[in-house]
Protein backbone atom coordinates (compact mmCIF):
# COMPACT_ATOMS: atom_id res chain seq x y z
CA UNK A 1 0.00 0.00 0.00
CA UNK A 2 1.40 3.40 -0.99
CA UNK A 3 2.18 5.84 1.78
CA UNK A 4 0.15 9.01 1.86
CA UNK A 5 2.22 12.11 1.32
CA UNK A 6 1.67 14.91 3.80
CA UNK A 7 1.20 18.43 2.37
CA UNK A 8 4.43 19.58 4.08
CA UNK A 9 6.69 17.31 2.02
CA UNK A 10 8.13 18.62 -1.26
CA UNK A 11 7.10 16.74 -4.37
CA UNK A 12 10.35 15.42 -5.78
CA UNK A 13 10.88 14.80 -9.50
CA UNK A 14 7.78 16.73 -10.53
CA UNK A 15 7.69 20.08 -12.30
CA UNK A 16 7.60 22.97 -9.85
CA UNK A 17 4.47 24.91 -9.05
CA UNK A 18 4.67 28.25 -10.86
CA UNK A 19 2.90 31.51 -10.16
CA UNK A 20 3.12 34.63 -12.31
CA UNK A 21 2.48 38.03 -10.76
CA UNK A 22 2.48 41.61 -11.97
CA UNK A 23 4.88 44.05 -10.34
CA UNK A 24 6.34 47.51 -10.97
CA UNK A 25 9.28 45.66 -12.54
CA UNK A 26 7.11 43.75 -14.99
CA UNK A 27 5.92 40.18 -14.69
CA UNK A 28 7.64 38.13 -12.00
CA UNK A 29 7.59 34.34 -11.96
CA UNK A 30 7.81 32.39 -8.71
CA UNK A 31 8.46 28.65 -8.45
CA UNK A 32 8.07 26.25 -5.54
CA UNK A 33 8.39 22.55 -4.81
CA UNK A 34 5.30 22.93 -2.62
CA UNK A 35 7.24 23.72 0.55
CA UNK A 36 10.10 26.07 -0.40
CA UNK A 37 10.44 28.96 -2.84
CA UNK A 38 12.86 27.58 -5.42
CA UNK A 39 13.07 30.48 -7.89
CA UNK A 40 12.07 34.04 -8.66
CA UNK A 41 12.60 35.03 -12.27
CA UNK A 42 12.03 37.97 -14.57
CA UNK A 43 11.69 35.45 -17.41
CA UNK A 44 8.83 32.99 -17.84
CA UNK A 45 9.18 29.86 -15.74
CA UNK A 46 7.57 26.64 -16.83
CA UNK A 47 5.92 24.20 -14.49
CA UNK A 48 2.55 23.45 -12.98
CA UNK A 49 0.16 26.37 -13.16
CA UNK A 50 -2.43 24.53 -11.08
CA UNK A 51 -3.65 25.70 -7.69
CA UNK A 52 -0.55 27.25 -6.11
CA UNK A 53 0.64 26.01 -2.71
CA UNK A 54 0.39 28.32 0.29
CA UNK A 55 4.10 29.17 0.14
CA UNK A 56 3.66 30.74 -3.32
CA UNK A 57 0.62 32.70 -2.21
CA UNK A 58 2.59 33.92 0.83
CA UNK A 59 5.47 34.96 -1.46
CA UNK A 60 3.11 36.86 -3.75
CA UNK A 61 1.54 38.63 -0.75
CA UNK A 62 4.93 39.58 0.72
CA UNK A 63 6.24 40.80 -2.65
CA UNK A 64 3.15 42.98 -3.11
CA UNK A 65 3.68 44.42 0.38
CA UNK A 66 7.33 45.06 -0.45
CA UNK A 67 6.43 46.90 -3.65
CA UNK A 68 3.91 49.03 -1.71
CA UNK A 69 6.70 49.99 0.72
CA UNK A 70 5.10 48.15 3.64
CA UNK A 71 7.55 45.22 3.93
CA UNK A 72 11.29 45.59 4.43
CA UNK A 73 12.34 42.01 5.11
CA UNK A 74 10.95 38.80 3.65
CA UNK A 75 10.02 35.85 5.82
CA UNK A 76 9.81 32.98 3.35
CA UNK A 77 11.31 29.48 3.26
CA UNK A 78 13.82 29.56 0.41
CA UNK A 79 15.65 26.64 -1.15
CA UNK A 80 19.42 27.22 -1.27
CA UNK A 81 21.03 24.85 -3.74
CA UNK A 82 24.53 26.00 -4.52
CA UNK A 83 28.15 25.70 -3.54
CA UNK A 84 29.25 26.36 0.01
CA UNK A 85 30.64 29.72 -1.09
CA UNK A 86 27.41 30.70 -2.89
CA UNK A 87 25.41 29.87 0.22
CA UNK A 88 27.76 32.04 2.33
CA UNK A 89 27.23 34.96 -0.04
CA UNK A 90 23.45 34.48 -0.19
CA UNK A 91 23.27 34.42 3.61
CA UNK A 92 25.44 37.55 3.82
CA UNK A 93 23.13 39.35 1.37
CA UNK A 94 20.36 39.13 3.95
CA UNK A 95 22.61 41.02 6.41
CA UNK A 96 22.57 44.13 4.18
CA UNK A 97 19.79 46.27 5.68
CA UNK A 98 16.87 47.59 3.68
CA UNK A 99 17.76 51.03 2.34
CA UNK A 100 21.50 50.33 2.31
CA UNK A 101 23.96 49.02 -0.25
CA UNK A 102 27.32 47.31 0.11
CA UNK A 103 30.15 46.76 -2.32
CA UNK A 104 31.14 43.35 -3.62
CA UNK A 105 34.50 43.86 -1.88
CA UNK A 106 32.85 44.72 1.46
CA UNK A 107 30.60 41.70 1.20
CA UNK A 108 33.65 39.52 0.50
CA UNK A 109 35.36 40.88 3.62
CA UNK A 110 32.17 40.24 5.62
CA UNK A 111 32.18 36.54 4.75
CA UNK A 112 35.80 35.89 5.50
CA UNK A 113 38.05 38.47 3.93
CA UNK A 114 39.49 36.32 1.17
CA UNK A 115 36.74 36.59 -1.42
CA UNK A 116 37.37 39.00 -4.25
CA UNK A 117 34.63 41.11 -5.73
CA UNK A 118 34.34 39.06 -8.89
CA UNK A 119 33.68 35.79 -7.04
CA UNK A 120 31.09 37.52 -4.86
CA UNK A 121 29.52 38.95 -8.03
CA UNK A 122 29.36 35.49 -9.60
CA UNK A 123 27.60 34.13 -6.52
CA UNK A 124 25.14 37.05 -6.59
CA UNK A 125 24.43 36.31 -10.26
CA UNK A 126 23.50 32.74 -9.35
CA UNK A 127 21.07 33.79 -6.62
CA UNK A 128 17.90 31.84 -7.48
CA UNK A 129 15.56 34.24 -5.64
CA UNK A 130 16.53 37.85 -6.38
CA UNK A 131 14.61 40.54 -4.49
CA UNK A 132 13.73 38.02 -1.74
CA UNK A 133 17.47 37.46 -1.15
CA UNK A 134 18.55 41.03 -1.94
CA UNK A 135 21.47 40.75 -4.36
CA UNK A 136 20.37 44.11 -5.82
CA UNK A 137 21.89 45.77 -2.72
CA UNK A 138 25.43 44.98 -3.88
CA UNK A 139 27.19 47.61 -5.97
CA UNK A 140 30.70 48.30 -7.25
CA UNK A 141 33.35 49.73 -4.89
CA UNK A 142 33.23 52.94 -6.92
CA UNK A 143 29.48 53.26 -6.29
CA UNK A 144 28.50 52.21 -9.80
CA UNK A 145 25.62 49.85 -10.41
CA UNK A 146 26.98 46.72 -11.98
CA UNK A 147 25.30 43.60 -13.34
CA UNK A 148 21.93 42.35 -12.22
CA UNK A 149 19.97 39.34 -13.42
CA UNK A 150 16.95 41.53 -14.15
CA UNK A 151 18.94 44.31 -15.80
CA UNK A 152 20.51 47.44 -14.38
CA UNK A 153 17.26 49.41 -14.68
CA UNK A 154 15.58 46.98 -12.27
CA UNK A 155 18.50 47.17 -9.85
CA UNK A 156 18.30 50.97 -9.93
CA UNK A 157 14.53 50.85 -9.38
CA UNK A 158 14.88 48.49 -6.39
CA UNK A 159 17.61 50.60 -4.77
CA UNK A 160 15.61 53.79 -5.31
CA UNK A 161 12.47 52.10 -3.97
CA UNK A 162 14.35 51.17 -0.80
CA UNK A 163 15.92 54.63 -0.47
CA UNK A 164 19.49 53.46 -1.04
CA UNK A 165 19.77 55.69 -4.13
CA UNK A 166 18.23 59.11 -4.61
CA UNK A 167 15.38 59.34 -7.10
CA UNK A 168 16.52 60.67 -10.45
CA UNK A 169 15.65 64.30 -11.14
CA UNK A 170 15.03 63.79 -14.85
Amino acid sequence: MAQKRTPQEPELFKPPFVLGMDSPLGKLWLASDGVLITALSFETLHGRHSKPPKVLLDAEKQLNSYFKGKLKQFDLPVQRLGTRFQKLVWTALEDIPYGKAASYKTLGAHIGGKAIGRTVGNACARNPVPIIVPCHRVIGSNGLLTGYVGGIWRKRWLLQHEGALPKELF
